[in-house]
């Protein structure tokens, strides 16, 4: 299980997401595009409603071998520490042509469970998301953006901030983990396939931003031991060390 390299570490504080790529193979990749077609969603719209997809855990084996992928654990119980819990998953998929979230997050309004801080030489986190793409999302393509630096910004973001954000270049099977400190969102999708991505969001084993909580029991007998303890319900006592 590979936690953050010294690089990725600073990195990840100065910008607030790091990348690992071709995490996935060209098989794992087949395999999970599979599993996505399998689940027979309608063709996306506008609406962010029409775009993310949920309950996918339960239907194939391929999504929940994520959960715990030795590539982002790692990276995420460093973050979040080893009571780290999976807090809520989604996949997210776009038509060409369809727009998607704008900026948010980054502090505007403060949300106490999204928080960073760097304390006693330690990252410590709230939320933290990590994002497979499962095909490639190029600069010309459009899709996820994000204001470097902004996680540790003590001002507001402003009216017109439009400009500051990058767009983060994904070839498929990359893997990306930032905090949802950072101020991100997505753009129009240019790209001449359907973009698609996993989302798994991961929070310390007190913290909870969601109620996913609560069906991820229904989950158990599909899980490994790790990953039944990273479904974990919130708590501080009693909670089982993940890793």
């Amino acid at each position: 299980m590979d936690g953050l390299t010294e690089r990725e570490r600073y990195r990840f504080d100065l910008d607030g997401f790091v990348i690992r790529r071709r995490v996935l193979g060209a098989a794992e990749l087949r395999t999970l595009n599979a599993a996505v077609d399998a689940l027979k969603i309608p063709t996306p719209g506008e609406s962010i409603g029409s775009q993310r997809f949920s309950g996918h855990l339960a239907r194939a084996e391929s999504f929940r071998s994520l959960l715990d992928h030795d590539s982002a654990l790692g990276i995420v119980s460093d973050l979040c520490g080893p009571m780290v819990r999976l807090d809520h998953a989604y996949g997210l998929v776009m038509s060409p042509g369809t727009g998607g979230l704008g900026l948010h997050g980054g502090g505007t309004p403060h949300d106490p469970s999204q928080f960073y801080e760097v304390r006693n030489g330690g990252m410590f986190n709230g939320l933290v998301a990590v994002q497979w793409a499962l095909v490639d999302q190029l600069i010309d393509h459009g899709g996820l953006c994000c204001v470097p630096g902004s996680h540790r910004a003590a001002f507001p973001l402003p009216s017109d901030s439009a400009d500051m954000a990058h767009h983060v270049e994904l070839a498929a099977g990359d893997l990306m983990v930032f905090t949802e400190a950072l101020t991100h969102g997505t753009t129009t999708w240019r790209g001449p396939h359907q973009r698609r991505s996993l989302f798994y969001k991961y929070a310390p084993g007190h913290l909870a931003w969601g109620n996913d909580y609560q069906r991820f029991a229904d989950l158990t007998r599909r899980l490994t031991e790790r990953q039944r303890r990273l479904i974990q319900p919130p708590s501080i006592y009693p909670h089982e060390r993940v890793v």
